[in-house]
C-alpha cells in the first residue's frame, strides 16, 4: 500500500507532467485540489462575518500549494484574531480554526471608550460589541492592570461582579461592584485583603454599607 503522502505526490506529478507544455512560460497551478469548501472554527462568540468574507476569496485557488502565511495575511489585520490553525482535507475543503484574544475590560477616558483588555495586557481596538458590552471599565492608568487582574483571578474573587476598576496615581486600586459598593484596597500588600472580601460581602451585617475601606493598614472602614 503507498502511504499517504506519497499518494498525493504521485498525484501531482502526473497532473503536472502531463499538462505541461514547452511552448508555455508559466505553469498553471490551480486547478490542482481546487477549494470548494471552507470550515470556520472559533474560539469564543466574536462575530467572524468580515473575516469569513474575505476567506472566501481562496476558493478555487490550489488546496495543495496554499500557505499560512496567505491566510495570516488576511486576518492579521483584526485585532481580536490572536492565532489560526489549518486543516487541509483533500481533494477540496479547508478547515481554519481561528483563536481570538479574549478581552476582560475597557478603557474609558472621558467618558469615551478607546480600546478593550485582555488578561495580559494587549490592546484590541474597541468595536462595540454586544458580547462585550458588560465588561468592567477601567478608569484611570491602565499599565499595571494585567497584573492586578491576575492576582484578582489568583483570589478566586467574583470578577463577573465588577462594574469599574479605578487607578489612581499613588499607584492603587479602587473596585466597584454592581450593586455600587466600592472597595478600596491599599497601595501594596492588598492579596490578603482580595481572599477576604468575598465572604464579607456574603455576610447580610455588612449589606447596607456601600464602602469598604482598606487603605489604612490593619483596618476596615465601613460606610
Amino acid at each position: 500500500m503507498i502511504p499517504k503522502n506519497k499518494f498525493f505526490l504521485l498525484i501531482f506529478f502526473f497532473i503536472v507532467f502531463s499538462t505541461y507544455n514547452l511552448n508555455e512560460k508559466k505553469q498553471n497551478f490551480i486547478g490542482i485540489f481546487p477549494i470548494k469548501k471552507i470550515i470556520i472554527e472559533q474560539t469564543s462568540d466574536f462575530n467572524l462575518v468580515k473575516i469569513k468574507s474575505e476567506l472566501e476569496s481562496l476558493k478555487n485557488t490550489s488546496l495543495f500549494f496554499l500557505k499560512e502565511k496567505k491566510i495570516t495575511k488576511i486576518i492579521d489585520k483584526y485585532d481580536f484574531v490572536s492565532g489560526i490553525q489549518l486543516k487541509k482535507k483533500y481533494p477540496n475543503t479547508l478547515k481554519i480554526l481561528i483563536s481570538e484574544k479574549k478581552p476582560v475590560a475597557t478603557n474609558e477616558i472621558d467618558g469615551k471608550f478607546f480600546f478593550y483588555l485582555t488578561e495580559n495586557g494587549e490592546k484590541i481596538i474597541y468595536v462595540r460589541l454586544k458580547i462585550y458590552e458588560n465588561l468592567p471599565v477601567i478608569i484611570g492608568n491602565y499599565k499595571d492592570f494585567s497584573f492586578f487582574f491576575k492576582n484578582l483571578k489568583k483570589s478566586n474573587f467574583k470578577i463577573n461582579n465588577i462594574k469599574a476598576f479605578y487607578y489612581f496615581d499613588i499607584g492603587r486600586w479602587d473596585i466597584l461592584l454592581k450593586d455600587e459598593i466600592t472597595i478600596k484596597l491599599p497601595t501594596t500588600n492588598y492579596q490578603k485583603i482580595l481572599l477576604e472580601v468575598d465572604s464579607l460581602l456574603q455576610d447580610d451585617n455588612f449589606s447596607k454599607y456601600k464602602i469598604l475601606d482598606y487603605r489604612i493598614k490593619d483596618q476596615l472602614i465601613l460606610q
